[in-house]
């Protein structure tokens, strides 16, 4: 697999964090936050050959090489990604928006790595 569908997404993440922040744009980066989020360890899992079917599984196996530095703050990412599907609260819709922010870097971070494999 290639990386391709990925790195559209994260440019898309991309795009929707540099416009002013309104209710839809709040929504429509978060809804591009679950696509990043979900085709970042399936990506990394095909790129990897594993056959590990879990992301908290695989999230481990991409810090194991060395494909991410800190599985922890991808566990929380994984969490937000979660956490998404409640976003008609307002408070918890904040909260994944400003995760997805700090996503935008390690996003592409991970994606540089991977096109090295």
């Amino acid at each position: 697999m290639n990386t391709e569908e990925y790195e559209k997404a994260l440019i898309a993440l991309r795009k929707a964090l540099e416009e002013p922040k309104t209710d839809l744009v709040r929504d429509a980066s978060i809804q591009r936050f679950e696509f990043c989020v979900e085709l970042a360890w399936k990506t990394a899992k095909k790129k990897l050959g594993t056959l590990s079917t879990g992301p908290k599984v695989i999230i481990r196996e991409m810090a194991q090489q060395k494909l991410i530095d800190d599985v922890d703050k991808w566990f929380d990412y994984l969490e937000a990604r979660n956490l998404s599907s409640h976003t008609y609260k307002e408070a918890l819709a904040e909260k994944v928006y400003s995760v997805a922010k700090t996503f935008l870097e390690d996003g592409e971070e991970l994606l540089d790595r991977l096109k090295k494999i």
